[in-house]
């Protein structure tokens, strides 16, 4: 059944009568009663959203809490690349920082993940300089939120921990609302790209023609009035916005 993409619980029956409790829960003598499945099926436009990132340069990574055969069913099913990258929770934690570094990076699919091991895979994110958006809707990824550079959390299905932690949050679950705002962005920092360009290549000329003469102490420092610099403003101004345009 995980391996169709289910996820996969057991039920047991203890009686027990008095109260000296065992320590541990497993400790109980349980009877064994079945199996029940559980299908949570992907989005029907997130394998579009997700070719959207690999198009934009964007690494994705899976961190989930499932096991490795559900979550590799479930990440082929939507077009997931890499799927056979796995990587599970206990063995993330036995690995020294060194090693981490270079397998975070390699590694696609974490699974059996808990809060510290989260926590630990945006940190070695981070420490590769990688920027690190994480989403995520349970208590359990509320220091992975709070720890990326920016937390998504998911307005539906998010609990209150989960959404104070998060930078941002998704008001309707879509996926696709994060495509518009990467673009958005990125269309944002290269309009401010362009704009401190367009200073710095008309204000720092000027600055320096009319600084020059002074500065060498030539017999006619003011060889440019504010006519000159104003007649260059208009002259350079506007060629260099249609140059910084295309």
């Amino acid at each position: 059944m995980a391996t169709k993409g289910f996820r996969v619980l057991g039920v047991g029956v203890a009686e027990f009568s008095g109260t000296n409790y065992p320590k541990k829960q497993q400790e109980f003598s349980f009877h064994f009663k079945g199996l029940v499945a559980f299908y949570d099926p992907p989005k029907e436009n997130i394998k579009t959203v997700f070719e959207t990132f690999y198009k934009a340069g964007i690494q994705v990574k899976i961190v989930t809490g499932d096991n490795a055969e559900t979550t590799a069913t479930i990440a082929k099913q939507i077009g997931f690349q890499n799927a056979e990258k796995t990587l599970n929770g206990d063995e993330l934690m036995a690995m020294d920082d060194i090693t981490l570094k270079e397998k975070v990076m390699e590694t696609t699919i974490f699974t059996r993940m808990f809060p510290e091991a989260k926590l630990k895979i945006i940190k070695a994110l981070k420490d590769n300089n990688q920027i690190v958006a994480m989403t995520g809707d349970g208590v359990n990824d509320g220091p992975a939120l709070k720890s990326a550079h920016i937390g998504i959390a998911m307005g539906k299905k998010g609990t209150e921990i989960a959404k104070q932690a998060a930078n941002l949050i998704l008001i309707d679950d879509d996926f696709s609302k994060m495509i518009d705002a990467i673009a958005m962005g990125r269309k944002i920092y290269n309009n401010l790209k362009k704009a401190i360009q367009y200073i710095i290549s008309i204000h720092i000329p000027i600055i320096m023609i009319v600084f020059i003469p002074l500065a060498l102490g030539w017999i006619y420092p003011n060889i440019f009035s504010p006519v000159h610099v104003i007649f260059l403003e208009i002259i350079m101004g506007p060629n260099l916005f249609h140059n910084l345009r295309k």
